[in-house]
């Protein structure tokens, strides 16, 4: 079974697979892509011998929403810890800076992985290395954006270590390879302009032609199933 779930925020990937596990009685189930803890959206379960075509999945074309707040930033590159507010003043050219900087991120890149995230470096993940305070050489991975649209610009209200702050948000829609950090991105952009920047929200829209739209929500799979 070919499952497209709407993963909820605060939920791990594995929470929803052990879940959709449950409930529809199956011995094998698995996801084909993770999404962090903090981002929603499109999640694509797997089941029985279905989990045969992970790979499949894994390297389908993911499309995202993402919303990047400019002024800020933190260690995890979004918003699982107090976002740190910058000094330096935003300028009011920063919407116009940022569509002159946009085509630089597109295409084939070099990406920054995130110090907080699951790749393993001699055995052990980064992220636990990190929390140890262990300082961790830049890792980087070769990684393709086919486009990046503007959405939406405004200012919004974020909690951070200098109070509750109105900074600019970005909303953008990035199209994208397997293995691409969206958190990554949004500290990049803010790296490439000098203000900071972190990812506020993210939503999963689609995995190849499995869409947002059409996903079930896991409330939803419970009384399908009851």
């Amino acid at each position: 079974m070919i499952l497209n779930i709407y993963k909820p925020t605060n939920w791990t990937s594995f929470d929803v697979v052990a879940k959709a596990r449950g409930v529809l009685k199956v011995k094998k189930a698995g996801h084909a892509g993770t999404l962090d803890p903090l981002a929603e959206g499109v999640l694509i379960v797997l089941t029985n011998d279905d989990t045969k075509k992970q790979d499949k999945f894994m390297e389908m074309e993911k499309e995202y929403i993402a919303e990047i707040a400019f002024g800020a930033e933190t260690p995890t590159y979004d918003l699982e810890i107090l976002p740190h507010l910058n000094n330096e003043p935003v300028s009011e050219e920063l919407f116009e800076k940022l569509r002159e900087i946009l085509p630089a991120f597109t295409g084939e890149i070099e990406q920054t992985i995130p110090p907080y995230s699951a790749k393993k470096i001699q055995g052990k993940e980064m992220y636990k290395l990190a929390r140890k305070g262990v300082e961790i050489p830049k890792q980087t991975k070769k990684v393709t954006i086919w486009s990046i649209d503007i959405l939406a610009m405004e200012s919004k209200e974020l909690e951070t270590d200098g109070g509750l702050i109105s900074l600019p948000v970005v909303t953008m829609k990035v199209r994208c390879s397997s293995g691409t950090f969206v958190r990554s991105l949004a500290h990049e952009l803010g790296e490439k302009l000098g203000t900071g920047g972190v990812l506020k929200s993210l939503i999963r829209s689609a995995v190849g032609q499995y869409r947002v739209e059409n996903s079930v929500k896991i409330e939803d799979l419970v009384s399908q199933q009851s």
